[in-house]
């Protein structure tokens, strides 16, 4: 039973219960967070408080009961730890603090307290839920492990063009205007918004000076910032090509054991398809272009008087 329950909360489940059961949270949780949203605005508020208020009792339940179920299949999860050290370790990992705080705040509320930002913004904190429910956030997952160091090095970079722009501007600037730049710390907003490309207004250079500085800044800061972008851009490119790349290597496999595709084979496959998040035509033209391939290398190994289907490749 704590097995099955495991299965269907981690998406391991066949069939239309699972994707029942996807459906019903993602809905659930997209319903409760435009609820929560739209009670602060009062006119809404007045109208609907009372369904916006039902629409937050069921979700919240819900939330409850999924975060208990967690805990007691938690031992699933870590098969080589206790029980005990198995929900411990769910309890507070960040998903299981994500599921705390999903209705936490609800049960704060009915203890007495009030409604305040702070609880609002821990309400909202369940659309984190919403990465369990789609493999684009575990490849995005992926992507920032596998790129962490590079990203580290641009984020180190950007810090340190923020402090020299903040020097600078500083420098050229703090006599003139010692409201916007009477200190380092105030100059790194000018800094932050310039090196970004926001550019508010708000406060800007007026020394000859500082209009030079803040264009040399201003150039440096559109590729600073494109940086990391381009890094997680290329890693989405390597890990989507290392994926079907570990897809490919899965269909030649099995079509290794007999030359064939059996239904059980194709189910393999469609969960595996699923697993890495590769879309259902690209995995059907690799498994035909596997397929061809086999074919052909059959064909010729027999003409050759090969030992036929089993023989080895060179």
């Amino acid at each position: 039973m704590r097995k099955k329950l495991y299965d269907l909360l981690n998406h391991q489940a066949p069939g239309s219960l699972q994707r029942g059961s996807t459906v019903f949270m993602v809905v659930v949780i997209f319903m409760s967070s435009i609820a929560l949203v739209l009670t602060s605005e009062p006119a809404v508020e007045i109208r609907f408080g009372r369904l916006l208020g039902a629409v937050e009792v069921v979700a919240s339940l819900v939330f409850l009961v999924e975060y208990l179920l967690r805990i007691w299949t938690a031992p699933e999860q870590y098969p080589l730890r206790s029980s005990w050290s198995s929900r411990v370790r769910y309890l507070t990992s960040f998903m299981g603090l994500v599921d705390l705080f999903s209705f936490l705040p609800f049960l704060l509320m009915l203890a007495g307290s009030q409604q305040t930002p702070v609880l609002m913004l821990l309400q909202l904190t369940r659309l984190l839920k919403l990465t369990r429910y789609s493999l684009a956030f575990d490849l995005l997952a992926d992507v920032l492990h596998d790129e962490a160091e590079s990203l580290l090095v641009s984020v180190m970079l950007m810090f340190i063009i923020l402090i020299f722009a903040s020097v600078g501007i500083y420098t050229f600037e703090h006599q003139v205007q010692p409201d916007a730049f009477g200190s380092i710390p105030h100059a790194m907003w000018w800094a932050i918004v310039t090196l970004t490309t926001v550019g508010y207004g708000d406060v800007t250079p007026v020394t000859v000076q500082g209009k030079i500085f803040a264009t040399l800044i201003t150039v440096v800061g559109v590729g600073l910032v494109s940086l990391p972008a381009g890094i997680i851009a290329s890693g989405f490119t390597e890990q989507l090509r290392l994926r079907r790349e570990r897809f490919q290597s899965e269909v030649e496999q099995l079509l290794q054991d007999d030359g064939h595709l059996s239904s059980e084979d194709m189910g393999q496959l469609e969960r595996d398809r699923q697993e890495l998040g590769i879309n259902r035509d690209k995995a059907e033209l690799i498994i035909s272009q596997v397929q061809q391939r086999e074919q052909q290398w059959l064909r010729k190994h027999q003409d050759s008087g090969g030992t036929g289907a089993h023989g080895t490749r060179t």
